[in-house]
């Protein structure tokens, strides 16, 4: 086991009591040591009605007896606890700064104590977005600054990350690498996303997180496959296990109205992109062909990776009673992926959930 995540929201709207949040620690470390925040739509008013449902969700694991995390008082009010859970957040990992992605880090922004500074960490481009939030104090508050300023009362420093840089330390024990994906068009420009490697520090282990992405098919700048490249020799050496990737809409959808998102068949397109990445680096030659990179066997090639789907969108249409619309579209992805027989293991992220690997 090399990290521990609680998923504080996993939704990609229009419901805004579940949006992407993700909170990840080492198993070296606790909770009260710093935890990374991969995205921040969902913030404390998701976390408080995580902390109703399950009051020990946050329950250290260790079987260390010096390794003990905060005492969190039955008797605490539930949004206390989310404070002070909140407050243990040292990086806001952000892909891009739309709201779903931002929403959390925003609305908590001054709201919570922490003895030291906390980072939104992301490409240069996101962290200009998120200036244009709060530096013209109309939207909110400028509780965010420079590294350069000197200017205590803010709430968050800003880490400008360098795309394609090397591996950067973002939390206790976690750094992480971040890769430039495409998420659609606004205008006739293309609007970054973000892809993240993050490493854990001690195990070598790490995890693949993409921000919102839509497929390298349709893509006016494909940009998905640099990342399934750099994956698959971490793949093979069994260093990179799961993958968190977004699937926003049903395969019904048609591909003209995607707007920068992946739809099943999609998933399954960039599924078997990583998997020729794999027989690729497998064979040890990245100047093989591109006609046997297509046709070279894919039988069984992505198992041991789990792909962890995400970001679903809540349709505003009926659905069966006992359904939710992450397992209808999980449903639909393992019923595409069966006839490729490429072996990766898919799960659907749930609210709530929690996982380690």
């Amino acid at each position: 086991m090399s990290f521990h995540l609680v998923i504080l929201g996993c939704g990609g709207g229009p419901d805004e009591r579940n949006l992407s949040s993700y909170l990840f620690k080492t198993q070296q470390s606790r909770w009260m040591d710093g935890i990374l925040a991969v995205e921040a739509g969902s913030g404390l008013g998701a976390l408080t009605e995580l902390l109703v449902r399950d009051p020990s969700i946050f329950k250290e694991d260790s079987l260390d007896p010096f390794v003990k995390g905060e005492s969190l008082e039955d008797n605490d009010a539930p949004s206390l606890r989310a404070g002070r859970i909140y407050s243990w957040i040292r990086t806001f990992l952000v892909s891009h700064a739309h709201l779903d992605h931002v929403n959390g880090l925003i609305l908590g922004a001054g709201a919570t104590a922490s003895p030291v500074p906390r980072h939104i960490a992301a490409l240069e481009s996101v962290i200009r977005d998120l200036e244009s939030v709060f530096d013209g104090q109309k939207l909110w508050p400028r509780l965010a600054r420079r590294k350069e300023e000197l200017v205590l009362s803010h709430g968050y420093v800003y880490d400008s990350m360098e795309a394609f840089g090397p591996y950067r330390g973002v939390a206790p024990n976690l750094s992480a690498r971040l890769f430039p994906i495409s998420h659609g068009l606004v205008g006739q420009v293309v609007y970054e996303s973000t892809a993240f490697f993050v490493r854990n520090e001690t195990t070598f282990q790490e995890f693949l997180f993409f921000g919102d992405v839509e497929p390298d098919s349709i893509s006016a700048n494909p940009q998905t496959h640099a990342v399934w490249r750099s994956a698959a020799p971490l793949i093979l050496a069994a260093r990179l296990t799961h993958v968190f990737l977004e699937c926003s809409w049903r395969k019904s959808r048609p591909p003209a109205e995607l707007y920068g998102h992946l739809s099943p068949p999609h998933v399954v397109d960039e599924m078997k992109a990583l998997a020729r990445e794999v027989a690729i680096a497998r064979q040890g030659s990245l100047s093989i062909n591109a006609g046997l990179a297509e046709d070279c066997d894919l039988v069984g090639v992505l198992v041991g990776v789990t792909l962890v789907v995400i970001h679903c969108k809540e349709p505003m249409e009926h659905l069966e009673p006992s359904s939710n619309i992450i397992d209808v579209i999980v449903g639909e992805i393992r019923e595409l992926l069966r006839v490729e027989c490429l072996g990766v293991n898919v799960i659907a992220a749930h609210q709530g959930m929690r996982l380690q690997f």
